[in-house]
């Protein structure tokens, strides 16, 4: 697994298992790329986003599904990015939720972070 911090990357994942436009290989091989703060940044907004007692969530969460189905490391990835200090920042400081429709911004602040 590599640690790219490219916000591009980062936000065709976010976009992908938001609108559908890519399937869970593609995904997969995305997020192995990624730096686990940015995995766990993406779930967890995701998760958040798109909470399951949301009926229209159904489709984002059968893709993040899909993606933890076809590799399952990456819950130790989300693990190991959720405890590093630039999401210990993150989570001390903003709320997932608050970036809803702008998830681009909140991935520029992470990876300014990652990179600083």
């Amino acid at each position: 697994m590599h640690t790219s911090t490219d916000k591009n990357q980062a936000e065709k994942l976010l976009r992908g298992l938001e609108d559908g436009r890519m399937d869970a290989s593609e995904a997969t091989q995305l997020a192995q790329d990624l730096d686990p703060v940015l995995v766990f940044a993406i779930l967890r907004y995701l998760r958040e986003v798109y909470p399951a007692s949301n009926p229209a969530a159904g489709a984002v969460l059968e893709r993040v599904v899909a993606l933890t189905s076809s590799w399952p490391e990456i819950v130790a990835t989300s693990q190991s990015g959720e405890q590093d200090p630039v999401s210990q920042w993150f989570t001390s400081e903003y709320s997932f939720g608050d970036f809803r429709g702008r998830g681009s911004e909140m991935l520029d602040l992470i990876v300014d972070k990652l990179e600083s």
